[in-house]
């Protein structure tokens, strides 16, 4: 028993015969044996008397479905705009992913025209919304989601939120985006 707690296992690796455990977290039973379904160590329930497989290896942190990511947006057209996906669940990825935003995805009040709803540079907080074809379509729909910071399209500033409008503290210009809830304070670090 010694033997098989507290060991390095590949997946697919033999464990032991069902006649002496029974299969657990981590594991499978195929053709009267016990195997690993995972890279991890081996450890004991003794209730169930099963072997179960503690995974060892991080989960991996993809752009699937529903995700909440953080953006920065490259090319904007009238119709959809292009964007670098460098946080997803709050967690910095590296080498960062592609998107896109089309028109229909952001507020109503910007689906004539992308180019006022975000601008090329910003800093946008999105969902995930269709990973089908190999292309990641995030949308901004809903309050949560928008612009999180924004950049003076005359000196380059980064405009703060004040009543309601994007103002630059250095030049004065006056901008209109699709702003986050959390515009300004959002942690991108």
């Amino acid at each position: 028993m010694s033997k098989r707690v507290g060991r390095k296992v590949f997946p697919g690796e033999e464990l032991a015969a069902i006649e002496e455990y029974n299969r657990g977290e981590g594991s499978y039973q195929d053709d009267g044996k016990v195997r690993s379904s995972e890279l991890g160590e081996t450890r004991l329930d003794t209730q169930k008397r099963a072997l179960e497989v503690k995974k060892v290896t991080r989960p991996l942190n993809l752009p699937i479905e529903g995700r909440v990511v953080i953006a920065n947006v490259g090319s904007v057209t009238r119709h959809d705009a292009r964007v670098d996906i460098f946080r997803i669940a709050r967690k910095k990825i590296q080498p960062t992913y592609s998107g896109v935003i089309h028109v229909s995805d952001v507020a109503r009040e910007y689906n004539r025209n992308l180019e006022m709803a975000i601008r090329s540079g910003d800093i946008v907080r999105a969902y995930v919304a269709n990973t089908k074809n190999r292309i990641l379509q995030l949308s901004m729909a809903g309050p949560e989601f928008g612009v999180i910071y924004a950049y003076c399209s005359r000196c380059g500033g980064i405009l703060e939120l004040k009543e309601g409008r994007l103002t630059c503290p250095s030049c004065g210009r006056t901008e209109r985006r699709q702003t986050a809830r959390s515009y300004g304070s959002e942690d991108i670090t």
